[in-house]
């Protein structure tokens, strides 16, 4: 039976991932159900925007073949009446018999309490089935309702869920030189970064990165429309008027993190008039550790740092990053501007306790994934 939950606990998961970044407020969950007879009869996943949610789906799909059926969901069914009804109901109506959940639902309105309905209901629940790997797949959503939740020894705890990319040549060159921008990973890897930026809440660069390369940071997926926010950590203001975060601010929020509100006359007070351009000012409390506390308070629970070398030195003074992307072209600069922030070659890797947890190749480049 472990080994059956464990691969359909899986597929749940994967169906989750088809929602990231697209849920709002609320978790991006899979659902599959298993007839009476061990087969599949139906799945679904939370819908754009947060609802309906996965449970539902997957009930209205699988109709009369969900009694005495198995029903397997990354996070617990909510309990609570919000804008649709409790999903437990629809459970227990649908005549289920048993139910495998891989998180217990942190919000404070469910938080067991869901559990407790099946069970009562004569339902059978399994509980924290692939948990670390449920937890993995929703990272905004655990971090927003600050769970105090231990994972290989990590706690979420009052933080956004902070994932670091990094791309270099092989022999550990971020630019050509100081001041200059330009891509370094292939075609393909570009294409994975903007599939990275459309999973998560934000995507967050320097003010040195956004006046050097001058980024839209948005996920220029075929067929993707969802818009994507930015942040840049601007503590002086330095950010031009005319930069292409600015421009697209129309269509994609921006977020500007600075130490002291603009003067009246600055060019930032005319265009949030019309555009999405929120302040973030911190005044005294301008680090990292106090930035990223904020920007979770303001719903961001999964961040993308697209980091360059004074950036990334300050991430790992700080202890601050959840898991490293490192992208690693072939291509050999011998000179230039190092991930380091020298102008000689180096090798670079994060730092223990971060170790690998995946390795593979896009075309030429080799991507490797860091985590605690």
């Amino acid at each position: 039976m472990e080994t059956i939950d464990t691969r359909w606990m899986r597929c749940a998961i994967a169906l989750s991932k088809k929602a990231q970044g697209l849920t709002s407020e609320n978790p991006n969950v899979g659902c599959v159900i298993i007839d009476a007879d061990g087969n599949l009869c139906a799945s679904g996943y939370t819908q754009a925007g947060g609802r309906p949610h996965a449970e539902q789906v997957a009930l209205k799909k699988a109709g009369t073949k969900s009694s005495n059926a198995t029903l397997y969901v990354t996070l617990e069914p909510c309990s609570h009446f919000g804008n649709t009804p409790p999903c437990v109901d629809a459970i227990i109506e649908a005549g289920v018999k048993r139910v495998v959940v891989g998180v217990i639902d942190p919000d404070t309105r469910v938080n067991g309490a869901g559990i407790e309905r099946l069970k009562k209901a004569g339902v059978s629940v399994e509980t924290n089935v692939l948990l670390e790997e449920v937890s993995d797949a929703i990272h905004s959503f655990l971090a927003r309702k600050i769970l105090n939740f231990d994972v290989q020894k990590r706690f979420l705890n009052g933080m956004p869920y902070i994932m670091v990319k990094i791309a270099h040549s092989v022999d550990g060159f971020v630019s050509k030189g100081r001041e200059k921008g330009g891509q370094i990973s292939n075609q393909v890897s570009s294409a994975y970064v903007h599939d990275l930026r459309s999973r998560v809440d934000s995507v967050l660069i320097s003010q040195k990165t956004a006046l050097v390369d001058d980024p839209r940071l948005t996920a220029r997926i075929k067929g993707f429309k969802h818009p994507t926010t930015r942040i840049v950590l601007d503590r002086d203001f330095a950010l031009l008027e005319k930069s292409l975060l600015v421009q697209t601010s129309d269509i994609h929020p921006l977020i500007i993190v600075c130490q002291n509100k603009p003067d009246a006359s600055h060019w930032i007070y005319k265009r949030q008039k019309k555009d999405n351009i929120q302040l973030l000012i911190m005044n005294e409390n301008y680090s990292l550790e106090s930035i990223f506390e904020a920007l979770l308070e303001q719903g961001q629970g999964y961040i993308l740092v697209e980091a360059g070398p004074r950036l990334l030195g300050s991430l790992l003074s700080a202890n601050l990053a959840d898991e490293f992307i490192q992208i690693i072209s072939p291509k050999r600069m011998v000179v230039g501007l190092s991930v380091l922030n020298t102008e000689q070659s180096v090798v670079f890797s994060p730092p223990p306790p971060y170790v690998i947890s995946d390795q593979f190749n896009l075309a030429e480049d080799i991507v490797k994934i860091w985590k605690r």
